[in-house]
């Protein structure tokens, strides 16, 4: 109404100018508008000094503000007890890593923590978790030790994905910036190296879920504001069932083995025939597309001559 607004608009509103403040000084922020916030508060891009007088920016993520105690969760009911699905069909269909920004009640200082694990969730199981609620450890915690996301039943659940809800241990937070600590030209640059660290590892992530490479590779040991990643983690996910994922499977490997014997095949590197098995097996899956079956056909007729696999071995010595 005119003259009012609700005192959660503005509080909501100030730890996003302090996100937007503190952040601005290693990155470019981008505020995505109140009327278009589908879940996301900000874009942003590190930003990398190039000589004494230029810069640039790399890589990009996307941030999701908190303020004080105030806690990140997924799914779960609304008021009018439908299930919020859609959150995480969102969160899955993301190309960029999605990070929390929590900022301390006093406006002083915002921490960064990755939401990767929540992929471990993902990936295992087929259907939705009902929710997920996410926990945190303070940043000087150096007793905090990775642990993999616990289910539990939860009655509200019933008939909703898998009617569990998960706890997502994030640990502590991998960068905590400060306006002290913000007026050190070292320590800019060494939240920038850190940003960029773990948006290379969860960038991977994303792009491994939506190319469905079921590989999911996490840091699970680190030190806040410390360059130094202290362990990564690799899982490997796979389907019992006979056939289940195999044409997903076939459609992400296709490409690239095309790829490769293409380029084995131009510098008339025998171990393209090595290849060939493989190819075969997947055309008959009828998943291979007229230039993966054109090179299956190149490389049969230059095997059965008995020489190398160029097209034209003049082309592949110039190359």
């Amino acid at each position: 109404m005119s003259g009012r607004r609700h005192v959660m608009d503005s509080a909501g509103d100030s730890y996003e100018d302090c996100a937007a403040h503190l952040l601005g000084r290693i990155a470019s922020m981008i505020r995505v508008p109140g009327k278009k916030d589908f879940g996301v508060d900000f874009y942003f891009q590190p930003r990398v000094q190039l000589t004494k007088y230029t810069e640039t920016v790399t890589e990009l993520g996307s941030i999701q503000v908190k303020g004080g105690d105030e806690e990140l969760s997924f799914g779960g009911l609304d008021d009018h007890n439908h299930w919020r699905e859609y959150e995480f069909v969102w969160l899955k269909s993301q190309a960029t890593p999605l990070y929390l920004a929590r900022v301390d009640a006093d406006h002083t200082s915002v921490e960064l923590f990755s939401i990767w694990p929540l992929w471990r969730v993902f990936w295992p199981q087929a259907i939705n978790p009902f929710e997920v609620v996410f926990t945190t450890a303070r940043a000087d915690d150096e007793t905090f030790v990775w642990q993999n996301p616990q289910p539990a039943p939860d009655d509200r659940g019933q008939g909703h994905g898998d009617g569990q809800q998960w706890t997502v241990h994030l640990g502590p937070p991998f960068l905590r910036l400060t306006n002290e600590e913000l007026s050190n030209p070292g320590f800019r640059l060494r939240a920038v190296a850190i940003l960029r660290t773990w948006i290379a590892h969860d960038r991977l992530t994303m792009i491994r879920y939506q190319q469905f490479i079921p590989w999911l590779r996490g840091i699970i040991d680190w030190r806040t504001n410390s360059p130094e990643v202290l362990k990564v983690v690799e899982w490997q996910f796979w389907d019992r069932q006979p056939g289940a994922n195999i044409a997903r499977l076939c459609q992400t490997a296709a490409p690239m083995l095309v790829s490769l014997g293409t380029h084995l095949q131009w510098q008339n590197d025998r171990a393209a025939y090595d290849l060939l098995p493989a190819l075969r097996w997947i055309n008959n899956q009828g998943l291979l597309d007229p230039m993966g079956q054109g090179l299956i056909e190149g490389l049969e007729k230059a095997q059965a001559k008995g020489g190398g696999p160029a097209v034209d071995p003049s082309v592949a010595k110039a190359q």
